[in-house]
C-alpha cells in the first residue's frame, strides 16, 4: 500500500469491546505501510500503533452526523482515500488491502431477500446498477467524499443515497461481489428499506415517471382509438405500443437524460424498441388468452383487464429499460469467488 494519505473512518467504534477495538487497530497497524489517519470516536492509547495517527471526534447519537463529521475531518487532514468498514472484526480490518490503489470501491456479498428487493427497487427508480446497496466496506476518493460530506446522511439509507449521488455526478464506482463475505450482518428493517427507496428518487426519475405516465395514456388511447376504427386487436396494440414507445424514447433520450449523438441514440432505441415489441407480444398473448378462456367477461370487464395488463407489462418493461437501456454505466459490478 503506497499512498500515505489514507484515512480510516470508524464511527461508533466506542460501542465495541475494548479487546475487539485493540485487536482491530492492531491489524490496521500491521497492514498499513507508512503513516495513515484513523478517525474514530473513542479514546485509545495512540502509542500502541506507530503507523496510525489517531484523530478523535465527538461521538453523536445520530449515525449520519458522526459519519459526516468523520468525513469532514478526513478531508481537512488531506486524506486522498477514506476507508469505511462493514464491521470491526479483526478479519475485516484488512478487507481494503487488495483494492486501495483503485478508485471508489464497494465490497459486498450475497444479498438477503430484503436487501435484494430494496436494492433493485432503488436501482429502478434511480437508474442505478448496484448489486448490494447496503454494504459498509467502502473506499471513497477525495472527490467522492467532498460530494458526500454535505448530504443528509442516514444509517443504512446512506449507502443507497451515496451510490446514486456519485453516479448522478458522473463519479464511477466499482463493486466487488464475493461469494463468502464477512460475518452475519445486521438485519435491515422495513423503515430503512422504505427510506432508502424514497431517497433514490431524483429529478431524472421524477421526470421519467411523468413522461412514462403520459406514454401509458398515449398507449391506451391509441389502442382504443384503433379498435374503434375497426383495427384488428393485435395491430391496434402494436400501433399503440410503437407510437407511445417512440415518443417516450425521444423525450427521455434527448430531454430528460440529455444524451447526444445519433449512433449511440440509435443503438439505445434498437434495444428499447426490442423491449417494446416484447411487451406488445406479451400483451397480445394475455388478451388472447383472456378472450379465449374467459368468454364470460363483459365489455367493461374486458376493457378493465386489458388496461391492467397494459399497465402491468409496462411496469415490467420499465424495470428492464432502466437497467439495460438508460443505465448510465457509472457503477461497475465484478463477481469473484
Amino acid at each position: 500500500m503506497n499512498s500515505p494519505s489514507i484515512a480510516f473512518l470508524l464511527p461508533s467504534f466506542n460501542s465495541q469491546r475494548i479487546g475487539q477495538r485493540q485487536e482491530f487497530l492492531d491489524n490496521l497497524n500491521k497492514y498499513v505501510k507508512g503513516q495513515s489517519l484513523v478517525i474514530l470516536d473513542s479514546l485509545e492509547d495512540e502509542g500502541k500503533w506507530p503507523n496510525l495517527t489517531i484523530v478523535k471526534f465527538s461521538h453523536r447519537g445520530h449515525f449520519g452526523d458522526s459519519f459526516r463529521t468523520g468525513l469532514s475531518a478526513a478531508l481537512n487532514f488531506g486524506a486522498e482515500k477514506i476507508v469505511t468498514f462493514e464491521n470491526y472484526s479483526a478479519e475485516n480490518a484488512a478487507w481494503f488491502v487488495d483494492y486501495i490503489n483503485g478508485g471508489n470501491l464497494i465490497e459486498s456479498g450475497k444479498r438477503t431477500f430484503r436487501e435484494m428487493v430494496a436494492t433493485e427497487l432503488s436501482n429502478m427508480v434511480s437508474f442505478g446498477n448496484s448489486y448490494n446497496n447496503f454494504s459498509f466496506n467502502r473506499i471513497l476518493t477525495r472527490e467522492a467524499a467532498t460530494l458526500l460530506v454535505d448530504t443528509k446522511l442516514n444509517r443504512k439509507s446512506f449507502m443507497v443515497e451515496s451510490i446514486n449521488m456519485l453516479n448522478a455526478h458522473g463519479i464511477y464506482t466499482t463493486e466487488i461481489i464475493k461469494r463468502e463475505y464477512g460475518n452475519k450482518r445486521e438485519k435491515i428493517d422495513l423503515g430503512e428499506i422504505a427510506e432508502s427507496i424514497i431517497k433514490s428518487f431524483n429529478k431524472t426519475s421524477i421526470n421519467f415517471s411523468i413522461i412514462s405516465s403520459l406514454s401509458y395514456l398515449i398507449n391506451i388511447s391509441m389502442v382504443y382509438m384503433s379498435l374503434s376504427l375497426g383495427f384488428f386487436y393485435p395491430l391496434a396494440v402494436l400501433l399503440g405500443g410503437e407510437i407511445s414507445g417512440f415518443s417516450n424514447f425521444i423525450v427521455n433520450e434527448k430531454i430528460n437524460f440529455g444524451n447526444k449523438g445519433f449512433l449511440s441514440s440509435a443503438y439505445r432505441f434498437g434495444k428499447f424498441n426490442a423491449f417494446i415489441l416484447g411487451v406488445v407480444g406479451f400483451d397480445i398473448f394475455i388478451i388472447s388468452f383472456i378472450s379465449r378462456y374467459l368468454i364470460t367477461l363483459g365489455r367493461a370487464d374486458f376493457a378493465m383487464v386489458s388496461t391492467v395488463s397494459i399497465v402491468f407489462v409496462s411496469a415490467v418493461s420499465l424495470f428492464l429499460t432502466n437497467k439495460l437501456v438508460w443505465n448510465n454505466g457509472s457503477h461497475r459490478r465484478i463477481f469473484v469467488e
